[in-house]
């Protein structure tokens, strides 16, 4: 099945081929498919992904504690159990 296009999408690809890029945090409405298109567009543009759901995966939601450089992340990340 088909993917419908939103706005995001084009947003998606432009942070992408941004060489400053920085992490990218996506707010909107529940249930409009922001999931979905991040899911797609990572499928599309990534050999591998990691997907944290802080709703459903509480042992995540202190990794942002020491701060948000992406070191310091992807090391609180990587010290949690799967």
């Amino acid at each position: 099945m088909e993917l419908l296009k939103r706005k995001i999408d084009n947003d998606l690809v432009q942070w992408k081929q941004n060489p400053d890029r920085l992490p990218l945090i996506v707010k909107g409405a529940r249930q409009i498919g922001k999931t979905e298109s991040i899911r797609a567009f990572a499928k599309k543009y990534y050999k591998q992904i990691i997907e944290i759901n802080f709703v459903l995966q509480k042992q995540f939601k202190d990794i942002f504690d020491d701060g948000f450089e992406v070191d310091t992340i992807l090391k609180n990340i990587s010290l949690k159990k799967p």
